[in-house]
């Protein structure tokens, strides 16, 4: 009972302990409610709390889980679910106010964090037989490692590291006795919470079997059986992940990140040492394009290396089969192979070493093997190991990249390391209460060590304030003109985006996306006409009236009170923000020739000229964008446009290395972010006289600007042309619209969705192949006369996914059913 006791303490400990430190930080950060601050970082800020609050309002509302206009164009929301949203504890969602998903996700990941170090206690108890306080400490170095410093934000990455500690242990148990249960259940539910980073954890998984193939089993035979329980339960895990996987395949297979490209070349990203001192305390996260890995694990852990290769009571078969997995690490993290590999078979965009974290979970548990040996070592040996670490990091002094470590960094590395040692040695000494001091310092030490490197290098902060600021008024005047609309579908833009997902923000449907399952052919689309796109993201920015109108968006929401112009009136305002409506708008589909792709042929890099012929294919005997007539006074940092009439102007830029560009009118100011993306500049209406300065805020020289004038009566032809024939919603749900539209001339109906596999199209109640429309949206053939045509969506590859993973849990039920009985015949 007093065992018992003492395990739970542990447990609770283990939880508390990083649980505690991260919320303590969040505090002293002033993170909500504690201040005005919340913890929103990098995709947390741009992706993870526009999808979760779509999630949440799906699931509260009764939205349908398979499709949402709410994310881009239109977007499978079973794999966007995979990819982002789906770690079970996410489904607790529906308990929490829509104002508080920051706060949701913030406890989620205090919540993980916790986790982590109570799972790593988990398997020092399945490894070893027993826990202890001391084993809080190693815990705590695995929940606050570098990794997690970096990427703690990455809420949906942090169920594989908590589940990681439980898979190993399951794979040793599986080796050593047999069972394959906690290994199978385990490693199925991390591939289900994130198929991506356990593709990593089954790589390690791989390795990791090898080397207790080696250790563990003593005949060839005996090597066979146990690789064919490992093979067969690691399938079966991944078997019922399937019905996540599979659509997660299918919809990926549209995304810039399709297809795999292995590097023709070796190439070393960085030397050795320099990798290596990002182990020391207190050095800046890194999540760029770069490759560095975030390997702080500790201060002591060169030291810890040192012991365990010294230490008697470890065997040198089990010495030499870590290591080599060590270096294998080392090599991975510099090599571009190997990092390909590790990534599945891709080259991440920025946020590096995404294996890192078991890379930290095996050095963490070799330095738990030191203590639990520690009697293996002498002084001399820890004296070694303080010597080696002094010499390593003065050879970094030296060698290492400066802009990665600093010299601060090394030398706090070397006091910590320093006073290790020195409690160390004292442990070893005879006498009790000595013994008993060492061990309470070194425990004080790790965990002032553990809170200062993760309060320096963790928990960055943003205002909540200015983030949540414009929820409640842009809601409110979307639910007035959603009052004066009775169209049962349209899109709504912005001006100024707080994401590129301000949609699932504020629940409209829209044409902006950053997401990694983005369709690229969509973003292509978009770059031929002016528009901002790229490998991860499609935007409005940059549209004209004639894209607008393709588009579908009819209403643009801006804090801008001077926007009304002959292309759009104000009908709703609160004076923070104001909804125009577009004079230009089509309904979801219209109907184009079928031979209008080939006279178009687009051309990347030229927008002007693909907007001009668009026009002129649509009905247009002039061009619809025209070099400005007025006068151009071009400076080297800003241009000066004066108008000699009335009328819409655009402008273009040669210097994508620009970022940000200012265009003022009077009173009216715009600022363009994002411009390296290189897309379309709308200036806005110009009166006879109007001054426009188009600054570039980063103070770029010769900075070349183009400027043309909307040519109205080309525009007007076009829209026409275009609202001739047009497609009439009559019901719209996200996964079925049906609709009817009148065809006085047989082409193609286009409708602003991407054709993506999942779409059944029925024209008259028959059954059609739908077509796809510049590599991008759906395109239907059509006859002449009026036509029904209904359009229904069904998630590629779930039914299939589904029928596997049900097969795959229901064939591993039966199996522990055999196992179990077979077991009993034995005894």
């Amino acid at each position: 009972m007093d065992r018992l006791k003492k395990d739970r303490g542990v447990y609770a400990c283990a939880f508390l302990l990083p649980f505690l430190i991260v919320s303590i930080i969040c505090i002293k950060n002033q993170v909500y409610p504690f201040g005005e601050n919340c913890i929103l970082h990098i995709d947390m800020y741009h992706q993870y709390e526009p999808f979760f609050t779509e999630l949440m309002d799906k699931l509260k509302n009764g939205g349908s889980l398979l499709y949402s206009f709410r994310i881009g164009l239109g977007s499978d929301f079973v794999s966007l679910f995979a990819y982002y949203l789906a770690s079970p504890f996410n489904w607790l969602s529906v308990c929490i106010p829509k104002g508080y998903v920051i706060e949701f996700m913030t406890v989620l990941i205090l919540i993980k964090t916790g986790l982590c170090g109570l799972t790593f206690v988990i398997y020092q108890k399945k490894h070893y037989g027993l826990v202890s306080y001391a084993g809080v400490i190693f815990a705590g170095f695995y929940a606050l490692s570098g990794y997690m410093a970096a990427y703690y934000w990455n809420i949906m990455w942090l169920d594989c590291l908590v589940l990681a500690p439980l898979v190993v242990a399951g794979l040793e148990r599986l080796v050593k006795k047999k069972d394959a249960g906690l290994y199978c259940i385990s490693l199925a539910i991390s591939i289900l919470s994130n198929f991506y980073i356990s593709i990593m954890l089954c790589i390690f998984l791989v390795l990791y079997a090898m080397i207790l193939l080696a250790e563990e089993t003593e005949n060839i035979r005996q090597k066979v059986q146990v690789f064919f329980r490992f093979a067969l339960y690691s399938l079966l895990a991944g078997g019922m992940g399937a019905v996540l996987i599979f659509p997660e395949i299918a919809i990926l297979s549209y995304s810039g990140s399709s297809g795999v490209s292995f590097p023709d070349t070796v190439e070393w990203y960085f030397d050795l040492i320099s990798m290596l001192a990002r182990h020391c305390n207190n050095v800046t996260v890194y999540t760029g394009q770069e490759h560095w890995p975030n390997l702080y694990c500790g201060a002591a852990v060169f030291l810890c290396l040192v012991l365990y290769l010294c230490n008697r009571k470890i065997s040198w078969k089990k010495k030499l089969h870590r290591v080599l997995l060590i270096v294998f690490f080392w090599l991975s993290f510099s090599n571009n192979m190997l990092d390909f590999i590790w990534h599945g078979m891709h080259f991440p965009d920025s946020l590096p070493g995404r294996e890192v974290y078991l890379y930290v979970f095996l050095l963490v548990t070799m330095a738990y093997e030191v203590y639990v040996l520690k009697e293996g070592n002498t002084r001399f040996h820890i004296v070694l190991g303080v010597i080696v670490t002094a010499a390593f990091l003065g050879v970094s002094a030296y060698v290492a990249d400066t802009g990665q470590v600093a010299v601060r960094s090394l030398l706090l590395t070397g006091a910590f390391t320093f006073f290790y040692g020195i409690f160390m040695i004292v442990q070893k000494s005879s006498d009790q209460e000595r013994k008993l001091f060492a061990s309470y310092m070194l425990g004080t030490l790790a965990i002032l060590e553990l809170f200062m490197n993760y309060d320096t290098t963790g928990i960055s902060t943003v205002s909540r304030t200015d983030y949540t600021k414009n929820w409640e008024s842009v809601q409110t005047l979307l639910e007035q003109v959603d009052a004066m609309d009775a169209e049962p579908f349209y899109r709504v833009e912005e001006n100024e985006r707080l994401t590129k997902n301000d949609a699932a923000i504020y629940g409209y449907s829209s044409s902006t996306i950053f997401s990694s399952l983005m369709n690229i052919g969509v973003s292509r689309y978009y770059r031929s006409l002016g528009m901002e796109g790229g490998k991860n993201f499609y935007s409005y920015s940059g549209a004209t009236p004639l894209t607008s109108a393709m588009l579908s968006v009819k209403y643009l929401i801006s804090k801008s009170p001077y926007l009304e112009s002959p292309l759009r009136t104000l009908v709703a305002q609160d004076g923070i923000n104001y909804i125009y409506k577009n004079a230009y708008t089509l309904p979801l589909g219209f109907m184009l020739d079928t031979d209008f792709e080939y006279r178009c042929a687009l051309v990347q890099g030229m927008a002007v000229r693909n907007l001009n012929r668009f026009a002129k294919n649509l009905g247009a005997t002039e061009d619809m964008l025209v070099p400005f007539d007025g006068i151009v006074d071009a400076g080297d940092e800003k241009t000066t446009v004066t108008a000699a009439e009335d009328g819409y102007l655009y402008a273009t830029y040669t210097d994508t290395s620009v970022t940000n560009i200012t265009v003022k009118n009077g009173e009216r100011t715009q600022k363009f972010n994002k411009c390296d993306h290189g897309y379309i500049l709308d200036l806005g209406w110009c009166q006879a006289g109007d001054v426009v300065e188009i600054t570039n805020t980063n103070k770029v020289s010769e900075f070349k600007v183009a400027v043309y004038s909307l040519n109205m009566d080309a525009l007007q032809t076009a829209y026409q042309t275009l609202n001739a024939q047009t497609y009439t919603v009559d019901t719209f749900e996200d996964t079925k619209i049906t609709g009817h539209i009148t065809v006085e001339k047989a082409g193609d109906l286009i409708l602003s969705i991407p054709n993506e596999a999942g779409f059944r199209v029925s024209v008259d109640g028959k059954e059609t192949e739908c077509q796809t429309f510049m590599n991008s949206m759906i395109k239907i053939p059509l006859e002449e006369g009026t036509h029904e045509v209904t359009l229904q969506y069904m998630t590629p590859g779930l039914k299939m996914g589904a029928a596997v993973s049900i097969s795959c849990l229901f064939l591993f039920i039966l199996l522990c059913i055999w196992y179990q009985k077979r077991e009993k015949e034995v005894l």
